[in-house]
């Protein structure tokens, strides 16, 4: 099956403007560098940054909260790569809610979320596989966790597999200055 996801995600890998009939099923995703991008220690060109699952919609998953300006308190990968862009991109973390949101810090945005969606857009390309059969979500996280391990992208920070990450440690490390920032002690 891993097989067939790597397949699946080399043959519907696009950037964000391109995929004009994205799957509204459940499934799992992956987010490539650009060719011609970098994204300093973290990837180069073509490489797999970061994988997920959608348990309803890949659609509503990737591009209205992954790629969408102001969801980064709700999107791990857009929280990592703004705490690797933050320097170059003058981004100031921020808490995501009010007081009453206990993951206000751990899950912060950024002040200004916009130049972290156009860094998206312009640099990444999304693939998808959709299962031929309906999978519960614990089948799903299941083999999103296979093919983490056997691609190894460099933004894992999933419990379950980021001992495969090498890269685990650093990213981990920007993220806290970033939860520090937006005000956590």
């Amino acid at each position: 099956m891993v097989e067939e996801i790597k397949q699946s995600f080399t043959n519907s890998k696009n950037s964000f403007s391109a995929h004009l009939d994205y799957p509204k099923k459940p499934g799992i995703y992956g987010f490539f560098l650009k060719n011609q991008s970098t994204l300093s220690d973290f990837g180069k060109g073509g490489q797999i940054i970061y994988i997920g699952i959608s348990k309803d919609s890949l659609h509503d998953r990737d591009f209205n909260q992954h790629f969408k300006t102001g969801k980064t308190g709700s999107s791990t990968l857009r929280r990592s790569i703004g705490a690797i862009l933050k320097t170059n991109l003058k981004l100031k973390a921020i808490p995501r809610g009010g007081e009453n949101d206990s993951k206000r810090f751990d899950n912060y945005k950024f002040k200004s979320e916009q130049l972290l969606t156009d860094w998206m857009i312009a640099n990444l390309e999304i693939g998808n596989w959709v299962p031929s059969i309906a999978l519960t979500n614990s089948q799903l996280r299941d083999i999103e966790k296979q093919i983490t391990i056997e691609l190894k992208p460099s933004l894992d920070l999933d419990n379950r597999t980021k001992r495969f990450n090498p890269l685990f440690d650093k990213l981990n490390t920007l993220r806290k200055e970033c939860k520090t920032e937006a005000g956590k002690k």
